[in-house]
C-alpha cells in the first residue's frame, strides 16, 4: 500500500510539473502564471519610484521658482515703496520750502515736519535697493547729486532763518529753481512706473507658473491613477489566474492523475459528508473494495502501457455502472474503492458487485490489436452503524475482499455475511 501511495505522489507531482528533486520553492516559475506578481510588483516599485522621484523634483523645483518669485515680488514692492517715500520726503521738503517763501515763518523749516529724524530716504539707498537693474539705476544716476543741493540748500535756508535774515521772494533752496524739483520728482515717477510694470510682470509670471506646477502635478497624479489603475487590472488578471491554477491544483491533488478517477484524499474528505448524508436520510451506504485479477500478467506480457490501457478501461467501465452521486476511486495500482450512497439493501449493492465483477471479466482491447483478460474480486462493507469511518469501512471490506481472492477470485464477499 505504502509503494502504491508513494506511486500516486510521483505522478501527481509530475501532473503539477514539479521534478522530485528540486524544491518547489527553487522551481523554474518564470512561465508560471505566479511569476506575474513578482513581476507586477517590479513594475510597481519601478513605477512609484519614478512617480515619487518626479514629484518631489516639481515639488523642489516649485519651491525655488515660488520662493525666487515671492522674494522678486517684495524686492520691486519694497522699491516701490521706497520710492514713494523719497518722493514724499521730496515734497516735503519742496512744499517747506515754499511755505516758508510765503510766510518767512522759520517753524515751517521745522525738520521734524519732513521727515522721522534720522529716517530720511536717500536717493543712494534707493539706487543700492534696486541693485541689478542696470536702466533703474541709470536713470537715477542724477537723483543723489540733485537730492544734495536740495538738501544743502534747505541747510543754509535754516542757518539764515536762524540768524533772523529774511529770504528774498522768488529764491528757493539756495538757488535751486523749479525746475529741478520738477526733474526729481519726473524721474523717481518714471522709476515707479518702470517698478509697477516689473511688478505686475513677474505677478504672472508668478501666477504662471504656480498655473504651470498645478497642471504638472495633475498630470502626475493622473499618471499615478492610471499606474494604479493599470497595476489594479493586472494585479486582478494575476488573482484570477492564481485562483484558477490553485483550483486545478486542488482538483489534481483530489483526482488520480492516470484514470481521473477520485483518489484517498478525495474520500478522506467527503466521506464523512456521504455517511452524514446518509444517515440523514435514513437509508444505507456501501464501500467496496475492488482488486483487479491478473493485473501483473498483464504488465509483464504486454508492458506498463498496456497496463495503464487496462487501468483506464477499468476505471471507465465502474462510472458507467455507477449513478451520478455515486463515487469510484483509485488508491493506487490496481486497487479500486466504489461507494454507493443511499442504497436500499445489501441486496441493490451485491447486485452492483456482481455486475461490476462481470464488466471487468471481458476481455480489454490494447494498442497493439490484442487483448488483455483480468478479472476482479470485490469485497463489500455496508454502513452506517455507529463510528463509522472510512478507515474501519475500508479495512472490512479489504478483509472480504481477501476472502472472495482466496475463494478463487473472480467473485465478490460481504463482511459479516455468507457467501454469495
Amino acid at each position: 500500500m505504502l509503494k502504491n501511495k508513494n506511486a500516486l505522489m510521483s505522478r501527481l507531482a509530475a501532473a503539477l510539473g514539479m521534478n522530485s528533486g528540486t524544491p518547489p520553492a527553487l522551481a523554474d516559475i518564470e512561465g508560471s502564471v505566479f511569476a506575474g506578481f513578482r513581476q507586477v510588483l517590479q513594475k510597481g516599485l519601478l513605477i512609484f519610484a519614478l512617480i515619487i522621484t518626479i514629484l518631489f523634483a516639481m515639488m523642489f523645483y516649485q519651491y525655488q521658482r515660488s520662493a525666487e518669485a515671492v522674494h522678486s515680488v517684495e524686492h520691486t514692492r519694497q522699491v516701490i515703496a521706497y520710492i514713494n517715500a523719497l518722493r514724499t520726503y521730496l515734497l516735503n521738503l519742496d512744499n517747506a520750502v515754499r511755505q516758508y517763501a510765503d510766510s518767512q515763518n522759520r517753524t515751517d523749516l521745522d525738520p521734524s515736519l519732513i521727515c522721522r529724524p534720522s529716517s530720511c530716504p536717500s536717493s543712494g539707498q534707493l539706487i543700492a535697493l534696486i541693485g541689478n537693474d542696470g536702466s533703474q539705476a541709470a536713470r537715477l544716476a542724477p537723483l543723489p547729486a540733485l537730492q544734495a543741493a536740495l538738501e544743502t540748500g534747505f541747510s543754509a535756508l535754516q542757518q539764515g532763518a536762524g540768524g533772523g535774515a529774511a529770504q528774498p521772494p522768488g529764491q528757493e533752496l539756495g538757488g535751486f529753481d523749479k525746475s529741478a524739483i520738477e526733474q526729481i520728482h519726473r524721474i523717481l515717477i518714471e522709476a515707479e512706473r518702470e517698478e509697477l510694470n516689473q511688478l505686475e510682470t513677474r505677478e504672472a509670471a508668478r501666477v504662471h507658473g504656480e498655473s504651470l506646477s498645478s497642471a504638472l502635478l495633475g498630470i502626475a497624479g493622473l499618471w499615478t491613477g492610471l499606474a494604479l489603475f493599470g497595476l489594479y487590472r493586472e494585479t486582478v488578471r494575476l488573482i484570477r489566474a492564481g485562483i484558477h491554477a490553485e483550483q486545478t491544483i486542488r482538483q489534481l491533488s483530489l483526482r488520480d492523475p492516470l484514470t481521473g478517477l477520485a483518489n484517498r484524499r478525495f474520500l478522506q474528505e467527503n466521506t464523512r459528508h456521504m455517511i452524514a448524508g446518509a444517515r440523514r436520510a435514513q437509508t444505507q451506504m456501501a464501500v467496496l473494495a475492488v482488486d483487479l485479477d491478473n493485473f501483473k500478467a498483464v504488465n509483464d506480457q504486454h508492458g506498463h502501457a498496456a497496463g495503464d490501457t487496462v487501468l483506464v478501461t477499468a476505471a471507465q467501465r465502474m462510472k458507467q455502472l455507477l449513478r451520478e452521486a455515486d463515487v469510484v476511486a483509485r488508491l493506487g495500482g490496481d486497487e479500486f474503492v466504489i461507494v454507493l450512497v443511499q442504497v436500499d439493501d445489501a441486496e441493490a449493492v451485491r447486485e452492483v458487485a456482481g455486475r461490476v465483477v462481470d464488466y471487468l471479466h471481458r476481455p480489454i482491447p490494447l494498442a497493439d490489436g490484442a487483448s488483455a483478460h483480468i478479472g476482479a474480486s470485490v469485497g463489500i462493507a455496508m454502513c452506517c452503524e455507529d463510528g463509522d469511518t472510512l478507515e474501519a469501512l475500508l479495512k472490512k471490506a479489504d478483509a472480504a475482499l481477501y476472502a472472495a481472492k482466496r475463494d478463487g477470485k473472480g467473485t465478490f464477499r460481504q463482511a459479516n455475511a455468507q457467501p454469495a
